[in-house]
């Protein structure tokens, strides 16, 4: 609202005025009161913003019995021939049975919009042909609504006052929950419009003739389709409007016992499959199996959770039994935020984050996660002793460190340091020589070596070049050698 729009009024002292309505006559300090241009008192009106609340939703399958279904349901679930359900140990148990296009149709009590996350653990006992497990998002068109079987391609559905037009011929939707003739479930196209209360589609299989009831679902949908006779393998897609990209076979953990945890993450902008091993872990492992980026409904769209098994026009060879240990809805807010024009793309393409100045802890592992080093060069001098006076004089070494197979960086990278030691059971003195040319050396550093308290006499020396060659070197004292130890490393940093 405006705040010209807006009307105030204070006064000072005791008077007779009225404020904004209110009469001062008793008197007043100080007061100010905004008014709405019809009079509404804004006084006690908070206009911070405020955020949508979350929901979460979930059907734990907690009762136990026969033909008993969580509330989170509704519980006038469609029931083929041969097809029985029941709970147990906190689980829904769904068994197929062997008649073909039997189902089980079962749906959400609510609906739900916006962006939303969807979570459901399942086992299958089997997988062979001829079986199918579906769950879905998916809108609801309608429920128990007659058909007529014009001829074996083509069926006629009431829907009173649907809306439809011709502009929408060729659009799918889901066709299930048939009872009477022997019609087969799954995804039709809509063939034409004949009325404002028909929709007409073209079907393969079903009978010749017939009537009975059906319920029309998912002209959009987000779906997990469990089929064929692979356990590490399902289908995904999404629909938008009646129209979808071919399903992806997504790779997942077994759907055999232990089981999978499938996710959805729907946000608006793109939608996910993920799935988790159904055991504890010590961290989320949900893996990203498949997205979609098109063909997405809208966010607005009321979303049914819809838990659909039905067999294929071959009757299947055995009973399987679908088991699912829960299904949970999580609507939440989805409020874009935008950094330096960069849109992240949902919860699997993670946001870069760069950190500037502070500290980062990460935890080290076998992977070295966390963990950081200078790169550095070592070489072993010399371990030969030396007699009473001798003298060792080292290798000439490159601090560009390019003498060698075992280069930093690159030819640019100096070596930053340069460390050396050498240790004898008798004293002695340590020494550096640097050169500009490998040539002409000049003695730069010069270190004795001292007593270490039960060992034998040690020197180091650490240096900070700023000549391109160096070499270590060693004058023993007036004792001859019986051990002795020299090395230097070069760090890149």
């Amino acid at each position: 609202m405006a705040l010209d729009t807006l009307t105030a009024k204070a006064n000072v002292g005791a008077g007779t005025d009225t404020l904004a309505g209110h009469n001062t006559a008793a008197g007043f300090a100080a007061a100010s009161v905004l008014i709405t241009p019809d009079g509404q008192d804004l006084s006690n009106h908070n206009f911070l913003p405020t955020a949508s609340q979350q929901r979460l939703e979930t059907a734990g399958f907690s009762a136990v019995g026969s033909s008993v279904l969580d509330v989170f349901f509704d519980q006038s679930p469609r029931v083929g021939t041969g097809v029985t359900y029941n709970q147990a140990a906190g689980s829904l148990n769904i068994l197929t049975g062997t008649t073909a296009n039997a189902e089980f149709l079962a749906r959400s009590v609510n609906a739900y919009d916006g962006s939303m996350r969807l979570r459901a653990s399942i086992i299958t006992s089997q997988r062979i042909a001829n079986q199918n497990f579906a769950i879905l998002l998916a809108d609801l068109l309608g429920e128990g609504l007659a058909y007529n079987i014009v001829n074996s391609t083509t069926v006629d559905v009431t829907l009173n006052a649907h809306g439809f037009n011709a502009t929408m011929v060729g659009q799918f939707v889901l066709l299930g929950g048939i009872t009477g003739a022997a019609g087969v479930p799954g995804r039709y196209a809509i063939a034409s419009i004949p009325d404002a209360n028909t929709i007409r589609f073209t079907v393969a299989g079903w009978p010749a003739s017939g009537i009975g009831t059906l319920t029309l679902f998912g002209r959009n949908y987000v779906r997990n389709l469990f089929n064929g006779t692979g356990q590490t393998t399902m289908l995904f897609n999404s629909q938008r409007n009646g129209w979808s990209d071919t399903d992806t076979t997504a790779n997942i953990n077994s759907s055999n016992s232990p089981g999978t945890i499938i996710q959805n993450e729907i946000t608006g902008r793109d939608v996910f499959l993920m799935d988790s091993l159904r055991i504890s872990s010590t961290t989320p492992q949900f893996t990203a199996r498949a997205s979609r980026y098109e063909n997405i409904p809208e966010p607005t769209t009321q979303f049914y959770v819809f838990l659909w098994s039905y067999n294929g026009t071959t009757a299947p060879a055995s009973t399987t039994t679908w088991t699912l240990g829960h299904v949970s809805v999580e609507q939440f807010p989805n409020q874009s935020i935008y950094v330096q024009g960069f849109r992240a793309q949902g919860a699997v393409n993670a946001l870069s984050v760069g950190v500037t100045g502070g500290f980062l802890g990460l935890n080290g592992s076998t992977n070295r996660i966390g963990f950081t080093a200078s790169h550095g060069i070592w070489w072993d001098d010399s371990s030969t002793v030396l007699a009473a006076a001798a003298t060792f004089t080292g290798t000439s070494r490159d601090l560009l460190v390019t003498a060698t197979a075992t280069a930093f960086a690159n030819q640019s990278t100096f070596a930053s340091e340069l460390r050396l030691s050498a240790e004898s059971d008798q004293t002695g003195t340590l020494w550096l020589e640097v050169s500009r040319d490998n040539i002409n050396w000049r003695r730069v550093k010069s270190v004795a070596t001292v007593a270490v308290s039960g060992g034998g006499f040690y020197a180091e020396i650490v240096h900070q070049p700023s000549w391109r060659y160096a070499r270590v070197g060693f004058t023993n004292g007036a004792t001859l050698q019986t051990r002795f130890t020299l090395g230097s490393i070069a760090m890149a940093a």
